[in-house]
Parts: C-alpha cells; structure tokens; sequence
C-alpha cells in the first residue's frame, strides 16, 4: 500500500438515477465546450479534507463506521452560478435537517481526530459545470429526489475523467 498522502473528501454519493437525471440537464442545457463535470463524478461534499496522510486512512474508516445516522431524502430541485469560482451548481432549496446532522457529526469527529474543518458556512451542492464564464438564463431544474443511503470515502485522482473514486462506504440506518 503507498504511504503517500491522498487527496481525500467525504461526500454522499447518488445512485444512477439520480446520476442520470442530472447528466440529462446536463446534455440538454450546457454548450458541449463548457467543462461539465464528469456523469461518474456527480455528488455533494460533506467535508474536503485535502492532502492527508496514508497513515491516516485506519482513522477515517473508523470514523465512517461509527455512522448511525438516518436514510434521508435531499430534494434537489434548484440551478445556481457562483461567479466565484465559476461554478454552476444544483442543490436543495431547503437543507434537510438530517443532512445537516451528519454535515455536523462528521465536522466532530474530524476535529477529535485532529484535522481541519472548513470555517465557511456549509452550502450543500452538486457541481455540474465549472469554469463557466457568465451567468445564464438556465432550465429550471425538475425537483429530483434523491433517497440518501450511504456516505462515502473519496479520493480525488489526476487525469482522466472519472477523477472521484469512493474508497469506502457506509450504509445509512
């Protein structure tokens, strides 16, 4: 096994319905230049934890089995743009209180295991495009729901799309 550190991030990751659905607004409302995120790449940061330590991994397994948190649904069913970072976006209108929950659960444990948090409040998203150079007039997007079941492990890889790969997962309750 390498010991050299991996670029990781906890995340909720969708099924392929979902996946899908998204890919569809994607290929029905996005020019083909813009650099849409990869179909097998969709899914919504918990917490980005950047470069850490293989030796660190054990400790991240541990925490991700400890989850007792419930199954949840995540309702997405709004198109946004951040100028900065130029990013066009989906996510829920209304934050369900569970995926707030497990957002806070995550933040505790990784601060008890001693790694940094982010400080900014916590905006749930999926990002569909980056780069994206002006705001637009975008489709609405179709309220998609999306039954929460897991929590992943990912590591992000250089190269070729896909470049987000769970290497753990752990059921919802």
């Amino acid at each position: 096994m390498s010991t050299a550190p991996r670029r990781l991030f906890f995340a909720l990751w969708p099924g392929d319905a979902v996946r899908h659905a998204l890919f569809h607004w994607q290929t029905q409302n996005l020019p083909p230049d813009m650099r849409w995120t990869h179909r097998d790449d969709l899914h919504l940061t918990l917490h980005f934890l950047g470069q850490v330590d293989a030796a660190r991994l054990d400790d991240l397994r541990r925490l991700g089995g400890g989850l007792e948190q419930p199954r949840f649904t995540i309702l997405l069913d709004e198109i946004g743009y951040w100028p900065r970072p130029r990013i066009l976006w989906a996510a829920p209108s209304r934050v369900p209180g569970e995926l707030t929950g497990l957002y806070r659960w995550l933040e505790s444990g990784l601060q008890a295991l001693g790694l940094e948090t982010d400080s900014r409040p916590y905006r749930p998203h999926i990002t569909l495009a980056r780069k994206v150079r002006a705001r637009s007039q975008w489709q609405a997007l179709e309220p998609l729901a999306w039954a929460v079941d897991e929590l992943a492990l990912v590591e992000s890889r250089p190269g070729d799309a896909p470049r987000y790969h769970p290497i753990a997962r752990w059921p919802l309750g």
